[in-house]
């Protein structure tokens, strides 16, 4: 039987907003994954000063942000990252995926034109180029600058005209 395949969408979802779920609906849509988890990041490394909303309260909002897509049984919230050691390492989080559902599943990674010029910069990076696809969409001002063997741009992918952080602002 085949592995179901997982998309992991990492963010801290400050708020969870519709740029998010369109992107999720777009990788169901274009036959990219099986399944979306939307993973809610408690500490960033790269974002450790900056003010939260509860981890619970983010949870609920990207729960509901799930139920109101076109595919919610296919596009999930996940607290995975709430039972992990903080500050959130995404190879962390990979491996602990993997070895309590490596056998039934198997996973990429959706993320921004913006991440992925930081990868290099990540915690064991290498371990995570070498191991997952990483499906990339574009983001407003930033071009594709890093690529790995395994990186997909998703030229045509779902663009948003804010962020979370122009959100909180207004």
């Amino acid at each position: 039987m085949a592995k179901q395949h997982m998309m992991l969408l990492f963010g801290s979802f400050n708020p969870v907003h519709r740029g998010h779920t369109a992107l999720a609906e777009y990788a169901i849509e274009q036959g990219l994954c099986d399944a979306v988890a939307m993973i809610i990041s408690p500490q960033n490394p790269f974002k450790q000063n900056m003010a939260l909303a509860s981890e619970m309260d983010r949870y609920a909002m990207v729960e509901a942000a799930c139920k109101a897509t076109r595919y919610p049984d296919q596009i999930h919230a996940s607290v995975v990252e709430f039972l992990l050691e903080k500050p959130s390492y995404t190879i962390n989080t990979l491996r602990y995926l993997e070895e309590n559902n490596g056998h039934q599943m198997r996973f990429s990674i959706l993320m921004g034109s913006d991440l992925i010029n930081t990868l290099p910069e990540w915690r064991e990076a290498e371990a995570i180029i070498a191991g997952y696809d990483i499906y990339v969409y574009p983001r407003p001002n930033e071009e594709l600058r890093y690529r790995t063997p395994r990186t997909t741009f998703l030229a045509d992918a779902p663009q948003c005209d804010f962020s979370s952080t122009e959100v909180r602002h207004r």
